[in-house]
């Protein structure tokens, strides 16, 4: 407990003096964020937080955390992705270049670390049911889909960061139940590391002179979204199980809907599946009238929801995953009639 506790305050304060030391170099290499298109945003915002969060994480496993292969080439592949996003950052690189390092980096895990799905559990009673060679193709197309759709989620200030500490505190609770030390450290450094991010992201102001705003840019979002598919594969396959893989599905329920959900309605429109545009669940509540707090808030506690139903019902993993269908329809079905909910909350609101 103790060491638990001293990892979160290490990370934090690592996180948060980093920040500070990055600021200046951030203006200086242009790596910021301008108002424009679709950013609304005020003043010109660093984007710092995701080289910040990995620079907190590797300080903090290096020095508390024993290292084994699996940290070692989980910090090695870890800087690889954020190095690219700060890349894409600062050029805007293409999507099919994104892509292609993606695959690359994925590729470390499952093929470096033979980190891969080799079972969905035993969903219907009679036993785990295997999928043999297909894991490895499967896995990294399951750790870029999980990569993309937090990356495709960070759209409001405090959004993706938010949602990443939950997953990460819900893990960290998985692997501690299950006497899984160096994966349980590894998530409390994201948890300590994310909360000082979350600081600046979130109160912090353009002109700012003690507290000025970050953000994570796609070096932290892919980071992060990489982190936690791996870490949820990890835990979830043998021969080490901290949890279920239905589990597992449940940790990124959240942004994975989110992502084939807008995917599909571009498709479907003719457009690209990978072109930007103010779509997704927390534009729509916007639309509707919420504001910004309010609406980390919603999804905050729908993906606090999604974790906690995830543990819950781990051990029928029947029930799990017809919940988890149930809720995938729900979800599409708000969408597709999004316009019907933003007409009546903007009723309401004026009448009250």
């Amino acid at each position: 407990m103790e060491k638990a506790i001293a990892l979160l305050a290490i990370s934090f304060t690592a996180c948060f003096i980093i920040i500070k030391l990055l600021k200046p170099l951030a203006y200086w290499a242009e790596l910021v964020d301008k108002p424009g298109g679709r950013k609304d945003h005020k003043g010109v915002i660093p984007l710092i937080g995701g080289l910040a969060i990995y620079a907190a994480v590797s300080i903090s496993t290096f020095f508390f955390i024993d290292q084994p292969l699996f940290i070692r080439l989980f910090l090695l592949a870890g800087g690889l992705i954020v190095f690219m996003g700060m890349v894409d950052d600062r050029y805007e690189l293409s999507a099919r270049f994104r892509l292609v390092g993606q695959l690359l980096v994925c590729g470390i895990f499952v093929y470096g670390l033979d980190i891969r799905i080799t079972n969905f559990g035993n969903l219907f009673g009679m036993g785990d049911i295997t999928v043999g060679w297909l894991g490895y193709p499967l896995t990294v197309l399951s750790l870029m889909g999980v990569m993309n759709a937090f990356n495709m989620m960070d759209g409001m200030d405090g959004l993706v960061g938010s949602l990443c500490l939950v997953v990460f505190a819900g893990l960290a609770y998985l692997f501690c139940q299950s006497s899984n030390v160096v994966p349980e450290f590894l998530c409390l450094t994201f948890v300590g590391a994310i909360s000082a991010f979350l600081i600046f992201n979130i109160w912090g102001s353009p002109g700012g002179n003690r507290l000025r705003k970050i953000f994570m840019g796609d070096a932290g979002s892919m980071f992060l979204g990489l982190c936690i598919g791996v870490l949820v594969v990890y835990g979830a396959q043998n021969p080490i199980r901290s949890f279920e893989p239905i589990t597992a599905l449940w940790f990124v329920l959240l942004p994975m809907t989110d992502m084939f959900t807008i995917m599909y309605r571009r498709v479907k429109r003719g457009r690209s599946p990978m072109a930007p545009d103010r779509t997704h669940i927390h534009h729509i509540l916007l639309r509707a009238g919420y504001s910004r707090s309010d609406a980390l808030c919603i999804l905050v506690l729908a993906q606090s929801g999604c974790v906690v139903l995830g543990i819950v019902l781990a051990g029928d993993a029947l029930l799990s995953i017809a919940f988890a269908l149930i809720l995938v329809a729900l979800y599409q079905y708000f969408l597709k009639r999004s316009w019907r909910f933003i007409r009546w909350k903007k009723r309401c609101s004026s009448v009250c």
